[in-house]
């Protein structure tokens, strides 16, 4: 039997794929992609795991859907240099079927695997459900009443609080496009650096992080047009549109964006907002 390569998509499956290097054959392979904003038990493993001859790593460029794209070029290097060998993605990402499929209809034997996402149970009764609802649209309304147009912008402390009821503190690259989606790239990646090196930090962050995932899209949506002199009250819309579509479907999103807003309007919105499609369209609990 061939020799077995593993590519890790570690901003998809973070460390959940640790214990893999003790159960693969000494022959096969882990490809490791990260990045820059890659979690600190990852880098403690890196050190532990550098000169172990089964996993190669690979820092990539950071960037909405850029470690895809750079994961899907060593995997077809990788297949170019060794036909025969086999081939498994780690990650939970939809968006690679189409090259599993390409790959599967030349002969190549590749596969993915992703990690169970444990479903929180359905309340049995249909009063509670809609207690649930109508709690989570007051909380919508009461904070899209808060930050409205006109209003003086908040502090940075205030959108970093804020940022954390959307962005949960282990998403480390999530913290990083937002903070410079709303402070812009100095004053962001100056407060990223402080939260990633600071655990009693980010343990005083976690405690703001909401349940609730519609709360949580439009809550980071708002705080980002605000930041811009947008019209906060447009923050539902462009969650529901950003959800309606595929993450990489920038040209979907931007042409329901010219629908909704007005061509001229929607270019100020679709800006200040793609940077947050990735972190938006993420499953979490």
């Amino acid at each position: 039997m061939g020799r077995k390569y593993y590519l890790i998509d570690t901003e998809n499956v973070g460390d959940r794929w640790l214990s893999l290097p003790k159960k693969i054959r000494r022959k096969d392979r882990i490809i490791t992609f990260y990045t820059k904003y890659h979690s600190r038990r990852l880098e403690k493993f890196m050190v532990n795991q550098v000169h172990n001859p089964k996993i190669l790593w690979l820092e990539c460029t950071a960037g909405t859907n850029a470690l895809d794209y750079q994961l899907m070029g060593v995997l077809s290097y990788l297949i170019a240099k060794h036909p025969k060998a086999s081939f498994c993605i780690f990650s939970n990402d939809r968006d690679y079927q189409d090259t599993i499929d390409f790959w599967k209809s030349r002969g190549i034997k590749i596969r993915q695997k992703g990690f169970k996402i444990i479903k929180r149970k359905k309340a049995k009764k249909k009063k509670a459900r809609t207690k649930k609802n109508k709690d989570k649209k007051l909380l919508l309304d009461t904070f899209l009443s808060n930050v409205t147009v006109g209003q003086e912008k908040l502090t940075e402390e205030q959108y970093v609080t804020g940022i954390a009821k959307s962005v949960s503190v282990s998403d480390l690259g999530g913290w990083y496009q937002s903070l410079t989606a709303l402070l812009g790239q100095e004053r962001g990646r100056k407060w990223y650096l402080q939260i990633r090196e600071d655990a009693s930090m980010r343990a005083a962050l976690s405690k703001y992080y909401s349940s609730e995932e519609e709360f949580r899209g439009i809550h980071l949506i708002a705080l980002t047009l605000n930041s811009h002199d947008l019209d906060t009250a447009k923050a539902e819309d462009a969650y529901k549109i950003i959800r309606a579509h595929n993450r990489k479907n920038q040209i979907a999103i931007k042409a329901d964006f010219d629908k909704k807003f007005g061509k001229k309007p929607s270019q100020r919105y679709y800006k200040v907002l793609r940077p947050l499609v990735q972190i938006i369209k993420k499953k979490r609990r």
